[in-house]
């Protein structure tokens, strides 16, 4: 009786050991990016919570500020590799008067200044009613968060 006991509570206490282990993160604070267009001219910016989880991957949870719009929620994640940083954002939004847009962005990083260059794909409903894809390039700068 005290085997069939004994299997049930080394079972439960591993599962809890090893889920605790899954679920490591290390918050590494708030990381605010500038987004230029070719011309050097800024585009929109972002303020993230950045989260680092085992093996060299980060969560990034926050927002898009587009001057006239306000910010939109935003969230994606970056892997380091050798000496550059990978990283994809997410942003959707609807806007009043405006419409419904959603944005996939890539951006290759330098690990030491964390700026980089960047690609993005987006669709945007500028009417209501006809779908618009868009693709933007340009730069982007690691910059103090306000």
């Amino acid at each position: 009786m005290k085997k069939q006991i004994y299997w049930p509570l080394l079972i439960a206490l591993f599962l809890l050991t090893a889920n605790s282990k899954v679920q490591a993160e290390v918050y590494l604070g708030e990381f605010c990016w500038q987004v230029f267009n070719p011309q050097g001219e800024p585009y929109w910016s972002y303020q993230f919570g950045l989260y680092e989880k085992e093996g060299g991957h980060f969560a990034l949870y926050g927002s898009v500020y587009y001057d006239q719009n306000g910010p939109s929620a935003s969230h994606g994640n970056a892997i380091l590799i050798g000496n550059k940083v990978k990283m994809t954002i997410v942003s959707s939004d609807y806007e009043e008067g405006y419409g419904v847009w959603s944005e996939t962005f890539s951006a290759l990083l330098n690990q030491a200044t964390l700026n980089g260059t960047w690609n993005s794909l987006s669709l945007e409903i500028d009417d209501g009613v006809n779908l618009l894809p868009v693709h933007q390039e340009g730069t982007i700068d690691n910059i103090p968060c306000l």
